[in-house]
């Protein structure tokens, strides 16, 4: 005989499974399901009711009951997710370009992966991850870095003359996707309810800060140099500090991946959906704490290559 814990886990599922919703990643998933109860909760009270949930103080409380059974369903495929994400998407291919010539460390997959686990298990750091994986399991840096090295302009000049990298695009787009991955573990020391994170860009956290808590997050992934720790959590920060390209790229890349929804579908005469957000995102590049002339240079690569 199914349970009312058993009922409440299907619904949880079958919200998840929506038509707009089936095809995201499941932190968005998440995110979505959660803004609907939100939005909705009144009017499915009796949806609630019928799920034997009490409704006589409002529909708030049963709400949450939901929204706990939304996060759980969305535990397991995280699971998943993560897994498939550090086993085959990430490689660390960029590494003997960073450290000297040396092979990453065996163990690094492994510590990688838990601490990954561990940010999207944090009540403040899993949403500042959504963007962030998104971008990872989507082509955003494989079809953008390699356009930008054959350009050889902006983005080529800042990480070649500035950051002073060496790397094939295939390679820099890899370091790019290790940034995305770790960018979130500052907001593992960041309470829940003492700041606002922002969504729409970086900006919250300072570098003093950063600097304190480097050493914890170091530790959590003890086989990785710290300079790349370092330049993963400096992705958080707002442009015009003195932040690396390559963190730049990924801060750009984790807020485009906020709204990407994979096989969308444009309307005739519409503009694309990468060419709509950068060139939104280029006029509130100061407010959304982003390189202007980094997103101009993106902005041009997507109309050229009608994305």
């Amino acid at each position: 005989m199914e349970t009312r814990t058993d009922q409440i886990e299907r619904f949880a599922a079958r919200l998840l499974e929506t038509p707009g919703l089936r095809q995201l990643p499941g932190l968005q998933k998440e995110e979505q399901a959660l803004q609907f109860l939100k939005t909705n909760g009144a009017r499915i009270q009796p949806v609630f009711a019928s799920l034997g949930l009490d409704v006589t103080r409002g529909w708030k409380e049963p709400a949450a009951i939901i929204a706990r059974a939304v996060r759980l369903v969305v535990d397991k495929l995280l699971d998943k997710e993560l897994a498939a994400i550090v086993g085959s998407r990430c490689t660390l291919s960029f590494f003997p370009g960073v450290a000297g010539g040396r092979q990453p460390p065996s163990r690094w997959r492994e510590e990688l992966l838990a601490l990954v686990k561990r940010i999207a298990a944090h009540p403040v750091a899993r949403g500042m991850l959504s963007g962030a994986l998104a971008a990872v399991e989507s082509d955003l840096t494989d079809r953008y870095i390699p356009e930008a090295w054959e350009r050889k302009k902006y983005v080529y000049g800042e990480i070649t003359r500035v950051q002073r990298l060496n790397l094939p695009s295939a390679e820099l787009a890899e370091l790019v996707r290790f940034i995305l991955l770790v960018r979130s573990a500052p907001y593992l020391h960041v309470t829940p309810g003492s700041t606002a994170p922002n969504e729409n860009g970086p900006g919250t956290l300072q570098e003093p800060f950063l600097q304190k808590i480097l050493p914890h997050v170091c530790s959590l992934v003890p086989s990785l140099p710290g300079s790349l720790v370092q330049m993963a959590m400096r992705s958080t920060l707002a442009f015009p500090a003195q932040i690396e390209a390559t963190a730049r790229i990924a801060a750009v890349l984790a807020l485009r991946g906020r709204t990407l929804v994979p096989g969308l579908i444009v309307d005739r005469g519409a503009d694309t959906p990468d060419k709509s957000w950068l060139n939104v995102a280029r006029r509130n590049a100061r407010w959304h704490g982003l390189d202007s002339r980094l997103l101009d240079e993106l902005y041009t690569i997507s109309a050229e290559n009608g994305w």
